[in-house]
């Protein structure tokens, strides 16, 4: 075939030998051709099947006719049936990357939900191990019966709970007052202490408002003027007031140099710690008076005879360090069931009363008064000498006998009381001892007379 396209038009038809060899030769061309067409873009075998028939129509005239005519039907269909192949896997190939596009994508979008998913994973972690630390807390506060230990352990929980703080404050409301008093507080390492004692503007918010307050930006939040504090910068602010009994009793406050530190969750987590701090602050103080009560006297207000004889050795510890005088009195209601008989339980109960009240009001500060027993009722005079417990003793006397009690409306009675003292260290070093002699000089100042002092 190959021969016979380099054959002029004038030329002589090949040999009849060389034929085959042609034949073969042109096989193999359309072989070659049809392979094409799988390797090479489709321009490439068009041009190469264009060239070859051209070249076939031209060559056919000079050719013997058997057996030509099939090989450009091969050609055709050979060339046909490639292209279709071709065609057929371009758009298998273009359905294929269209599919690796779309599961890229796929993918991509779930490598997206993927990690927002981990994200909300962390986030609830996170969540999870402050509800866990919030647990804790619980359990650490109710373990807690004083309400300066509940305070400090507040702000240390919360400053490190909520973290991203600077400081930690907590103030509370002074007892018969509006104004605020700083009770425990926790601060970042380097700060300088906290000079404020009684809050600012955002803590007196927070308390007015009775509500949880979070502030973003301290310099650009309307409701506040900027704070210009020299000593510590404060650029966010989260703050929680303290209610205890539906009242607002104090503020939890934290604060950062840096704005937006806090955020939403942060509020609402500090939130439910102030509840749990409300709760342990109420049980603190129902502990407290629980105990005042163990030891106090419900009729006078007056301590109970064991808290008085504890005050009264450790004043006589305090009294041996430092070389200072003591007194003890013991005092007695002279003729009190002959008035208790006269005048009923009743009076009684008046006269123990304002014996009490002309107790507080005679002794001085520092001395520790007590109901006995029954009628007797005791006082210790720290730093007192013999001759001054003697002069208030005679005071206390004095205004018993002055004073008339009435037991009813309109109705009143003379009262008199006896007193026996002992003095540290001339009568005794020992704490009984002390109140023994005491007692005996109060009954050998009955036995005297009553409505005296006896000191000797």
């Amino acid at each position: 075939m190959l021969l016979g396209l380099q054959l002029g038009p004038g030329l002589a038809a090949p040999q009849p030998a060389a034929l085959p060899l042609l034949q073969g030769l042109t096989l193999l061309l359309i072989a070659f051709i049809a392979y094409s067409w799988c390797l090479y873009p489709p321009a490439v075998p068009l041009l190469l099947t264009l060239s070859f028939g051209v070249a076939l129509l031209w060559a056919a005239p000079r050719l013997p006719q058997a057996g030509w005519g099939w090989h450009a039907t091969a050609l055709v269909s050979l060339s046909a049936l490639a292209g279709w192949l071709q065609q057929t896997r371009g758009l298998r190939l273009r359905r294929l990357a269209r599919a690796v596009i779309d599961i890229e994508e796929e993918q991509g979008v779930k490598q997206q939900a993927l990690v927002k998913a981990q994200d909300v994973q962390h986030a609830l972690e996170y969540k999870l191990a402050r509800y866990r630390r919030l647990q804790l807390l619980a359990e650490e506060l109710g373990s807690l019966t004083e309400a300066p230990a509940v305070a400090q352990a507040a702000v240390e929980r919360a400053f490190e709970l909520i973290g991203k703080s600077d400081t930690c404050l907590l103030f509370l409301v002074e007892p018969g007052q509006r104004e605020l008093a700083l009770r425990a507080s926790k601060r970042r390492e380097g700060l300088t202490p906290i000079r404020d004692k009684h809050g600012d503007q955002f803590d007196r918010h927070a308390l007015r408002s009775h509500r949880p307050l979070l502030v973003a930006d301290a310099r650009r939040d309307f409701r506040f003027t900027a704070p210009l504090n020299a000593e510590r910068i404060i650029g966010s602010v989260l703050a929680c007031p303290l209610l205890i009994g539906g009242r607002p009793e104090g503020v939890l406050r934290l604060d950062a140099a840096q704005p937006g530190r806090y955020n939403q969750d942060d509020l609402r987590f500090l939130d439910i710690l102030l509840d749990l701090v409300s709760t342990a602050m109420t049980n603190a103080r129902l502990f407290a008076e629980a105990q005042q009560l163990a030891k106090t006297d419900g009729l006078t207000g007056l301590t109970l005879r064991r808290p008085f004889l504890e005050r009264l050795a450790r004043e006589l510890a305090r009294a041996g360090r430092t070389r200072e005088p003591m007194a003890v009195l013991m005092i007695d209601v002279d003729h009190f069931k002959r008035y208790n008989d006269t005048f009923g339980h009743t009076a009684g109960d008046a006269v123990l009363k304002t014996l009490g009240e002309l107790l507080r009001s005679a002794a001085p500060p520092e001395a520790a008064l007590a109901r006995y027993g029954g009628e007797e009722f005791a006082a210790l005079l720290p730093r007192a000498t013999r001759a001054q417990a003697l002069e208030i003793a005679e005071q206390l006397r004095h205004l018993v006998e002055t004073r008339a009690v009435e037991y009813q409306r309109g109705k009143a009675a003379a009262v008199t009381i006896s007193i026996g003292l002992a003095a540290f260290p001339e009568d005794g070093r020992a704490d009984l001892e002390l109140v023994r002699i005491a007692d005996r000089r109060l009954y050998q100042a009955k036995h005297q007379g009553r409505n005296q002092v006896c000191g000797l």
